[in-house]
């Protein structure tokens, strides 16, 4: 074989391989078990009642998420639970919504469109965040699950699961700005969330990014 036969064979058979990967990401569904799984490790069960489909659906996807290695399983005695195969699957999907800022308008209008339906909360950035809960400024709410928050969270945060917001609002303090995050820009609890307290007296912000982006601004801050 020709020199310049083989290059074109080995370029031809790469690409096939990045092509399968994005393949497996063309698909709403997968996308929002890739980000829940960004939160830590869940059951078939626990991820089709968070999307909100049938059990059989989410396996289906989550196979094909497998046989690309962005998933893998972790088996103990009759659970299986799946969980992402590299931090780098985290990376993947911040980038994939970085990019969709960057070129697709519809993406932006979205995003303040929320913003505006639900009080137009300030939204701080990761730096921000940092220099008040340095200064001891704000009450920082994590609402996700329990067990995400588990599986890691902001320093300081508590655990307020969106879902217990309204029953545990006399718990926050008014005598603090609460500052209110979820799963990241992904997720609209925040937002949402951030309207309810304002409705109910609080000075509210929101931190719109993930717990892994947290993460990042902290890396390069070291």
């Amino acid at each position: 074989m020709k020199v310049d036969e083989r290059i074109t064979e080995y370029r031809d058979a790469v690409y096939e391989q990045v092509v399968k990967v994005g393949k497996s990401l063309g698909n709403v569904t997968r996308l929002q078990l890739l980000n829940i799984l960004a939160q830590g490790p869940k059951t078939v069960e626990v991820l089709a009642s968070t999307v909100g489909l049938s059990v059989a659906t989410v396996s289906r996807n989550l196979q094909i998420l497998k046989q690309t290695n962005l998933v893998a399983i972790e088996r103990e005695k009759n659970f299986v639970t799946y969980r992402l195969n590299s931090e780098r699957v985290k990376q993947l999907v911040t980038l994939l919504v970085d990019v969709c800022e960057e070129t697709l308008p519809e993406m932006t209008i979205l995003e303040k469109t929320l913003a505006q339906e639900t009080g137009a909360p300030e939204a701080l950035t990761g730096d921000a965040l940092k220099t008040k809960l340095m200064a001891d400024d704000v009450c920082l709410i994590d609402l996700r699950p329990a067990d995400e928050f588990a599986s890691q969270h902001l320093p300081g945060a508590r655990n307020v699961p969106y879902d217990q917001l309204d029953q545990r609002l006399a718990e926050l303090p008014k005598d603090k700005e609460v500052v209110v995050y979820c799963r990241g820009r992904l997720c609209a609890y925040a937002n949402v969330a951030s309207q309810q307290l304002q409705a109910a007296g609080f000075k509210v912000a929101t931190f719109n990014q993930s717990v892994w982006e947290w993460s990042q601004v902290m890396t390069e801050t070291e």
